[in-house]
Parts: structure tokens; C-alpha cells; sequence
């Protein structure tokens, strides 16, 4: 007992800062760039400060001192000093000020949901022309092609204005000994490997878990991850290719949302909003109450700590032996539009996301995933979990967040406030729920 609290005590640490809470969409309220003040807290930037290069992400340590590490190493390859300013708090609120007053670093981290305004007040550079000169030290194609369609105009219009840096797969995680205690004679990876990781596989699964009073498994509504997860990976159309939402009417995505609602409704699963105050899913898991989580690698130090056997699958798929498209949880690295040292910058862009910066600040027993192809050894390092492997198939595969969300402030802080209202009511059907989503999504009220 005493050491599955102080994993839930440093579970709950971890969890308030992790990436997850630096790219929700409060963040994204107040994006009046011109009327922002100027603001020096963070440091100035490098946009009045001669040769010098200065360029600002919100990864605490131990990844705060890979970076500078990583900036040492830039500033011998570049010839120019690299400075890595962390900016602690809400980075948001801290870099706009630096933008508006025309202070901000040369390069910056941009997170998800505030790229599109961004890029319309054209405060980041196009890298188009930097990518197509063969000079650049990385490559567009090097790239998953999922993870970065939300760094180019929500309109349509041609650019491309930042690429990511790493990313976040959500994958499905599981207690190897709590499958067991429950009679679960074949592991969800085992099944995935024998083509068997079915719908009804999963459901016979939590089926098993309900019987032992422990939870199986947990939606946290508040994420539009979660959920389109679930959606996607039993082959449903989200967004057509214009970008509407269209799950509404979508045969495939409305059986996987009566799917849900009736292991909602049985017990089988259990949404968030329900949980006592503190109890987050990820905490649960890692004190051995909770048998399976819909999650990134990121919380691989945590479960590392944890004293349960554990491993990972895809989610299930109708096939049974698919990696389907699921969400991937990513920022991205842009450059100043009004950076002095553009030409520099362009080159840091390059070489922090090329093959060898990734490898360079990934490596080590890190918990994000690489954003390009060719790193797959990042992941199985130390060969936990077992089918740690995966990460990097259901990157390839998957999305980063949509358009019609990145895009619109209002969808980004309504939409998780609208379906954790519905969630909690507990009286829609598949139908009125996701028509209410989509109208929202699509421009409605």
C-alpha cells in the first residue's frame, strides 16, 4: 500500500505538467497580438540582437538540459551562439508580448492549437522555399505525413509553417497482471500478433475486468483524442476532404459510438468526468486499479515505476490485425518571421529535426516518439514495453489534431466543454451526440 501511494503522489506531479496540459485549448483564448504589451520575462529574443540565435520550447528537465546540450552542439555547427530559453508557465501568455514588441526568439516551439492564428498574423515564416532549396537538412517527405497537414493554413492556402519536433501516439496500454487475475487468457498484444484484436475481443476483455470490480478502462471526454480514437481505429470517417466534420452521418463512426456508449452504460468503461477529484486515469493505471489506458508514450517513466507486469497493443481494429489511423498528439517547431538571423534559424530548424537531432534529443531513455521515418531504435530501447515497436507503426499511421479545431479558437475551448456536458448527462444517443459535435465543428452553435 505504501508504494502504490507514492506512485499515485508522483503520478499526480508529473501528470499537472506534462504535454498534455501545455497544449489545451485555454491557451488559446486572448490571441490579440497586436494589442499585446511588450513583455521582457522571458528573456528578449534575438530579432534585435545581432548573430546571436535564441530559440524557446516548455520541456522541463531533464529535457530542459538535453536542450541546452543540444544548443551547445548548434552553436559549433553554426558558427553563431545558440541559446535555449525555457519558458516556464503558461507559453503562451509569454511569448505573445515577445511577438507583438518584436522580442521573441528566433525559433520557437508552437503547440497545436494556436498555429492557425499564427500563421495568420504572420508571425512564423513559410518554410516552403527552405524545404525546396536542397540545402535544407531535412526533408518534407522525411516526415510522417500525418503530423504536420496542421502547420499549413486552416484555409487551404499553400505554405508550410513549422514541422514536429516529436510526437505522442495514442496507443493502448494494459496490466498484464490484472488481464491475468481477471481470466484473460491472451493479451490484447498477443491477440494484435495472432490478428485477433477485434472489437468483440476488446469488449469480452473489459467484459472480464467489470466481473473483478477493478475498472478496465477509462474515456476522458475532455480530449477530442480519446474519443475520434475510437472512432478512427473501427474504421470511421471523421472529416472529408474538405475538412468538414462528417462522423455525424458516417455508417462505421455511429456503430463505433453505440459501441462506446454501451460500455459506458455497462461499466465496462468509465468516463473521466466521473472519477473522484485527483483520480486521473493515468494515475489509476500506474497504482494497478485501473486495467487497461488509452495513452502516449509519455507516461512510460511513471509506469516504469509501477509493480505490475505491463505492455502495449494498437487499438483493436475490425480486422483484428491493423494498425488503424488514431490520434498523435504533437507541437511543432516554427521559425520568427521577424528574426534578424532567418537564414540561421531556417538552418537550426533543420538540423534540431533531422535524423540526427532527433536521435541526438530523443535518444536515452526519453518518453517521445520520433516524428520522422528511420528512428524506430529510439522507441525499443531497453526493450520495454515488450512491443514498445508499435509506437513507431501507429505514429506512421496516424493524425495530428484536425484542421476544423486547430483552426477555430471557439471549436478549440467549446468542444470539450460541449461533450463532457453530453458525457456527464449520459441521455444522448450516437446520433444527437455527434450531430451537436459536428455542428459546432462545422461553424454552427
Amino acid at each position: 500500500m505504501f508504494r502504490r501511494k507514492n506512485v499515485i503522489k508522483e503520478a499526480a506531479a508529473t501528470t499537472a505538467v506534462d504535454r498534455r496540459n501545455l497544449l489545451k485549448a485555454g491557451m488559446f483564448a486572448g490571441l490579440g497580438l497586436a494589442a499585446a504589451p511588450a513583455l521582457a520575462a522571458c528573456g528578449g529574443g534575438s530579432a534585435g540582437s545581432g548573430p546571436a540565435l535564441k530559440w524557446a520550447g516548455w520541456d522541463g528537465p531533464p529535457q530542459s538540459e538535453v536542450f541546452r546540450r543540444f544548443s551547445e552542439k548548434m552553436t559549433e555547427k553554426l558558427g553563431v551562439k545558440v541559446t535555449y530559453q525555457q519558458v516556464v508557465g503558461d507559453y503562451l501568455s509569454k511569448l505573445l508580448p515577445q511577438l507583438s514588441a518584436g522580442a521573441a526568439p528566433d525559433a520557437f516551439y508552437v503547440g497545436d492549437i494556436y498555429m492557425a492564428k499564427l500563421i495568420e498574423t504572420k508571425q512564423v515564416l513559410d518554410l516552403t522555399d527552405y524545404l525546396d532549396s536542397g540545402k535544407a537538412a531535412v526533408k518534407l517527405d522525411d516526415f510522417h505525413e500525418g503530423l504536420y497537414r496542421w502547420c499549413r493554413p486552416a484555409d487551404g492556402s499553400p505554405g508550410l509553417f513549422g514541422l514536429p519536433v516529436d510526437c505522442s501516439p495514442l496507443v493502448f496500454w494494459f496490466n498484464k497482471d490484472v488481464l491475468a487475475e481477471a481470466g484473460v487468457s491472451t493479451d490484447p498484444a498477443a491477440r494484435f500478433e495472432a490478428g485477433t484484436w477485434t472489437q468483440d475481443a476488446l469488449t469480452d476483455l473489459l467484459d472480464k475486468i467489470r466481473a473483478t470490480k477493478k475498472r478496465g478502462l477509462v474515456l476522458n471526454g475532455s480530449n477530442w483524442q480519446d474519443w475520434f480514437g475510437w472512432l478512427s481505429t473501427f474504421g470511421g470517417t471523421l472529416f472529408d476532404e474538405s475538412g468538414k466534420a462528417v462522423f455525424d452521418a458516417d455508417p462505421k463512426s455511429q456503430e463505433a459510438l453505440a459501441w462506446l456508449f454501451e460500455q459506458l452504460k455497462s461499466g465496462n468503461i468509465t468516463y473521466s468526468g466521473a472519477l473522484p477529484q485527483g483520480q486521473g486515469a493515468d494515475v489509476l493505471f500506474y497504482a494497478g486499479q485501473l486495467a487497461c489506458l488509452t495513452y502516449s508514450r509519455v507516461i512510460l517513466p511513471n509506469v516504469k515505476k509501477a509493480q505490475f507486469g505491463f505492455d502495449i497493443a494498437p487499438l483493436p481494429s475490425p480486422s483484428g490485425k491493423d494498425v488503424m489511423p488514431v490520434p498523435v498528439q504533437t507541437a511543432a517547431l516554427s521559425v520568427n518571421a521577424k528574426s534578424k538571423n532567418q537564414a540561421k534559424a531556417l538552418e537550426f530548424l533543420g538540423n534540431f529535426l533531422n535524423a540526427e537531432g532527433q536521435r541526438f534529443r530523443l535518444s536515452g531513455g526519453g518518453n517521445a516518439v520520433p516524428s520522422i521515418k528511420g528512428l524506430d531504435g529510439i522507441v525499443t530501447e531497453g526493450h520495454v514495453p515488450a512491443h514498445g515497436s508499435l509506437f513507431n507503426d501507429v505514429a506512421a499511421k496516424g493524425y495530428a489534431v484536425p484542421s476544423a479545431i486547430a483552426g477555430n479558437a471557439k471549436v478549440a475551448r467549446e468542444l470539450p466543454v460541449l461533450v463532457d456536458k453530453m458525457l456527464k448527462a449520459g441521455n444522448e444517443t450516437p446520433k444527437s451526440f455527434s450531430g451537436k459535435v459536428v455542428k459546432l465543428i462545422n461553424g454552427g452553435a
